[in-house]
């Protein structure tokens, strides 16, 4: 089932309607920041004023209007250009929150004045999207680097258009008169296939990057034993190829007894001890259950597994990295 965004940026000024009682012109704002975009004049208190004025957007219920003679007084010491787009937007960023001090404001004016790069840091969105990062200028331009994928995949006309289509769909959720018909709107969105493989992606990403395959065996092995221990499989046959190339120069035949025959002589050899021989065929042994569909080892034969490829294996070669 495919989510269609596009609806839902098309449906942005009828859920407005019914949220605020009236609509509000974007495009316009987005025509009046023109001389902002192309560096042609800095920043001033009005052009903030004007993102901020309830007759133009709903946006200071959410993130306070900004004071505009306090904002007067710094814009007018810091004389801030935002366009043309510098190459760093953290230095874009930056320079805005010197004078403002609030992601969120900032990210309202960058949305005007530069559309299609930027949007409104928008805590249900950035939720819906998956985005995580250290701190608030990392999670922010994380975000709008999500936003500009979705744009690309779901063909809209900007990075704003993309945050407003999505937020039209949270409202459309959050409106929904009971939690069928919630259900059922949020269904194409929770089982559209690229929707779900982007937030896996953002999820597991970091565990693949920073994470042996070992260490992420260990994370894994509570909630489902049987992929913590096929990836410890997967990393025990490399060692013991690395331990067949090391020591004796050829590479690990691939016909079945081959393993047990290197782990014999590699203690007849002793490159290990008699008793880490025979923990190392056990652990050949789990490592058979786990990749035969009708076999499921427990969580705590798999931390033992690990535990033993961990304190013999590893001294073969480097640990593999994620």
């Amino acid at each position: 089932m495919s989510f269609d965004l596009t609806g839902y940026r098309s449906r942005f000024d009828e859920i407005c309607h019914d949220k605020f009682g009236r609509k509000y012109d974007f495009a316009r704002l987005e025509q009046k920041c023109e001389m902002l975009r192309n560096g042609k004049r800095w920043l001033v208190a009005k052009d903030v004023d004007l993102f901020f004025d309830p007759d133009q957007t709903p946006l200071a219920r959410y993130w306070g209007r900004p004071d505009e003679k306090k904002i007067d007084q710094l814009l007018s010491k810091s004389r801030l250009f935002l366009g043309p787009q510098p190459k760093s937007s953290s230095d874009l960023l930056t320079g805005l929150l010197n004078v403002f001090h609030n992601i969120g404001q900032v990210s309202i004016i960058l949305r005007f004045v530069h559309p299609g790069q930027y949007s409104i840091f928008s805590t249900p969105i950035t939720n819906l999207l998956q985005v995580h990062a250290s701190d608030a200028i990392h999670l922010y331009l994380s975000y709008c680097d999500e936003l500009r994928r979705w744009q690309d995949h779901f063909r809209l006309n900007t990075v704003a258009d993309t945050e407003m289509g999505l937020w039209a769909f949270d409202q459309a959720i959050k409106r929904a008169e009971n939690s069928s018909k919630a259900l059922q709107l949020r269904k194409p969105f929770d089982e559209d296939l690229w929707i779900q493989r982007r937030r896996a992606m953002l999820a597991i990403r970091p565990l693949l990057q920073n994470n042996s395959p070992l260490v992420l065996a260990k994370i894994l092995v509570e909630e489902t034993p049987k992929l913590a221990g096929k990836l410890a499989a997967e990393e025990y046959e490399r060692l013991l190829k690395v331990a067949c190339t090391k020591y004796y120069r050829h590479n690990l035949l691939q016909r079945p007894g081959a393993a047990e025959a290197l782990l014999d002589r590699l203690a007849c050899d002793e490159h290990i001890s008699t008793n880490e021989k025979v923990d190392l065929r056990r652990v050949w042994e789990i490592r058979n259950r786990v990749v035969h569909p009708n076999e499921s080892p427990t969580a705590t034969e798999i931390e033992w597994m690990i535990d033993q490829i961990e304190s013999v294996c590893l001294r073969w070669g480097k640990a593999k990295p994620g």
